[in-house]
């Protein structure tokens, strides 16, 4: 199924919370086929938390980046063996899937790899002589390899193992060589089989599809061995036993492991150096779930996204720009975005996006659930300052309402209530995360400045704080490299706003005609910095220039 991210801004409000989890359901409602994701962009306010406890919703995931990760990829489920597969099995995997590494797993985790490469190195470049010998292997599983008539099997060990002897020296210096427990391959020469199997070999493989005698078999019994009989000559029997070997002997453990969240452009480094040329792809448990080869790295996979609430690039989520935007539903000025291919862009001069969703849901006739009528009556609110700000329009009253009553609430005691909640500063609260959590950056003309904005009605212990808000904003100002900085501590009960600024101080008092008062400067009908402040100040910039 495919997936498509709906997000709303940076340092995000109640609006873009609410209106982010109330389009994906829209979304969702229309596109059945498609799952359609909410997520945040950055840490929830006091007020959001409020909201989302209040209805009873979930939280969206927080989401860092909207770079394409492992996750985009359309992962394929692994082909993998276990620590004892023979080398015979892994290369015909190898054949039939046509691939060059086979990861060895244990308890759902990866512990080696076998690759093409290394098995050339295993058998090739191993110039040192020494015997063929046959690891622990049951009867079963060797006479598959071999694809051997099991003759006559009366071992009492159920695997078997040992040196391999190849019946090539005359029998008496061979008879010295065996010991209990071999494995020997011989021709047609039943002398030489009996007077093997009585020295203590405990399976003898007859090549060429040789007569196995009546004696040789009895004297096999009479010795707890195996006979097999194969259409191979020594030369081919020598080639298989070699295959036997368990994956666990020639495994490398020099691979690379990677999570879904790992970025496609870290991924990529790691493909082209690692010698295996592959990276495997664990859960959260270290479990095997997918292979990334050189090939699905030719994909160049987009996450698919919605804005909300946003449009400018200095308001998005990191790796914005190369995400595929698909549609933009916006209450703000038109910023600088550009995308690849035409897009569904609905922007609408209201107080709230949260208006617009629920406008939509009402012109498609679809059902508002009571937990999602709640959600969008409060980013209404929350964004018009319970209709108090100069942004609101009789649109947002009227959706207000409707939707208050479908979620089963007083307007006005929970619209009080949310406000409340929002405009308490905790005095632990640490002010530069308070300056920081809901501020958005402006760039007018090649000069850029921040504007944060805290809604609060506690003036009095604002005032005693002042310093530190002022060390918070020249601290955010510097950490963001804005020309300006502008704070607004905002009181939707006396509809005013006191500002703080770094580096704006002629900028804002040529704007609003104001000089400050104990270091605030008091901007009286001040609510909405999209409509109230920030044209404005764009104003005075482009006297000044």
């Amino acid at each position: 199924m495919e997936r498509v991210y709906v997000v709303g801004h940076l340092n995000p409000d109640t609006d873009s919370v609410c209106s982010a989890i109330s389009y994906a359901h829209y979304k969702s409602v229309l596109d059945p086929e498609c799952e359609y994701l909410p997520i945040r962009a950055g840490e929830l306010k006091r007020e959001t938390i409020f909201v989302l406890e209040y209805f009873k919703v979930p939280p969206p995931s927080f989401l860092e980046t909207l770079k394409p990760t492992v996750e985009d990829i359309p992962l394929k489920e692994p082909v993998f063996v276990s620590p004892d597969t023979t080398v015979y099995d892994i290369v015909k995997i190898m054949e039939e899937k046509d691939i060059k590494n086979v990861p060895v797993v244990e308890n759902g985790k990866i512990v080696g790899v076998v690759s093409e490469n290394m098995l050339a190195r295993f058998f090739v470049r191993n110039l040192k002589i020494e015997p063929l010998k046959v690891h622990p292997v049951s009867v079963e599983e060797l006479s598959r390899i071999l694809n051997a008539e099991v003759v006559c099997n009366f071992l009492q060990d159920k695997l078997i193992s040992g040196v391999v002897h190849i019946a090539i020296d005359a029998l008496h210096v061979l008879l010295g060589k065996v010991k209990l427990g071999d494995v020997v391959v011989v021709g047609d020469d039943e002398p030489a089989q009996v007077a093997l199997l009585e020295c203590g070999a405990k399976l003898v493989i007859v090549t060429n599809k040789a007569p196995v005698s009546q004696r040789v078999i009895e004297t096999a019994r009479e010795k707890r061995a195996a006979i097999f009989r194969v259409e191979y000559d020594a030369f081919g029997v020598a080639k298989l036993m070699n295959l036997v070997l368990p994956a666990s002997a020639v495994i490398t453990k020099n691979f690379y492991t990677v999570t879904k969240k790992a970025l496609i452009e870290d991924i990529r480094e790691l493909v082209f150096t690692s010698k295996l040329r592959a990276v495997y792809v664990v859960n959260e448990e270290g479990k095997l779930v997918s292979v990334i080869t050189r090939t699905d790295l030719m994909k160049n996979p987009r996450k698919k996204v919605i804005l909300v609430d946003h449009n400018e690039v200095t308001q998005a989520l990191d790796g914005i720009t190369e995400a595929e935007i698909l549609e933009i539903v916006d209450h703000h000025r038109i910023g600088g975005f550009s995308t690849l291919k035409p897009v569904f862009f609905y922007n609408e001069p209201v107080g709230s996006t949260s208006t617009i969703v629920a406008n939509f849901f009402m012109r498609d006739k679809l059902k508002i659930e009571k937990e999602i009528a709640g959600l969008l009556l409060s980013g209404i609110v929350s964004d018009t300052f319970f209709f108090k700000s100069s942004t609101t329009t009789q649109k947002d009253i009227e959706t207000a309402l409707h939707l208050s009553k479908v979620a089963g609430v007083d307007l006005e005691e929970f619209a009080k209530k949310m406000l409340l909640e929002a405009t308490r500063i905790p005095p632990d609260a640490d002010p530069f995360e308070i300056v920081q959590s809901d501020s958005k950056v402006f760039d007018i003309g090649g000069i850029t400045f921040l504007i944060s904005q805290v809604t609060t009605s506690d003036y009095e212990d604002l005032r005693k704080r002042k310093e530190e808000f002022v060390e918070a904003l020249k601290k955010l100002r510097n950490k963001l490299g804005t020309d300006m900085a502008f704070v607004l501590f905002t009181n939707p009960v006396e509809e005013e706003s006191l500002v703080l600024t770094e580096g704006g101080r002629e900028v804002l008092e040529e704007a609003f005609g104001v000089s400050p008062e104990n270091g605030f400067y008091r901007l009286k009908g001040v609510l909405s910095r999209k409509k109230d402040f920030v044209p404005k100040i764009g104003e005075s910039l482009r006297k000044e220039r």
